[in-house]
């Protein structure tokens, strides 16, 4: 399917029976390969230097059962259970399993976004859920990053007209829409 897209549409919008389209421009495309790029290093960092175990390795145990130190990471890749045993004894059969589906939404959205020079993007019900995954990534660590709270928009009222921090809210906030899109055009489905 070719890239016949209305120049004015924005975010997601239904296409076919099976299909969801948008349109993105340079800008807007480096932006999201910029910023899934971060979440695939970040969820990289924390590699698992499995046990002796062989088959511990062969069902996806890891070794790690505390919780990662990077805040961003810990918002990823969260605790289960407020009970610390719990918690650590979860991680260790989930983190992985996790810490792959995160990394594959992640990897799914930069594969489309690198094989679109002409930034139409088109996905089908699997590729949307993916990039519904890695959007929220995307916008868990942002705020994280910028310590959103209910209260953030007075932050950004705030903020000087030049400064740089007013665009990372924006970019929050422009994931939030385009994730809103999204979500709407797969609800369509169901009309």
């Amino acid at each position: 399917m070719s890239g016949e897209v209305d120049e004015q549409q924005l975010g997601f919008t239904r296409h076919g029976n099976n299909y969801y389209v948008a349109n993105f421009s340079q800008s807007e495309s480096e932006v999201l390969v910029n910023l899934v790029e971060q979440i695939i290093e970040l969820l990289g960092e924390r590699t698992d230097n499995h046990s002796n175990d062989p088959l511990a390795a062969m069902v996806g145990i890891t070794s790690h059962d505390s919780p990662p130190d990077d805040e961003v990471l810990l918002r990823l890749l969260p605790n289960a259970y407020a009970d610390q045993v719990d918690a650590s004894e979860f991680r260790r059969y989930t983190e992985l399993t996790l810490r792959a589906k995160k990394s594959a939404h992640a990897m799914s959205m930069r594969i489309d976004l690198k094989s679109s020079p002409d930034g139409f993007i088109e996905v089908d019900r699997e590729g949307a859920n993916a990039w519904l995954g890695a959007m929220n990534d995307i916008r868990l660590a942002l705020g994280v990053r910028l310590k959103v709270q209910e209260n953030s928009h007075e932050d950004l009222e705030i903020l000087a007209p030049d400064d740089p921090m007013r665009g990372v809210y924006a970019v929050y906030g422009w994931l939030g829409w385009l994730q809103e899109s999204l979500i709407q055009a797969l609800m369509d489905d169901s009309l």
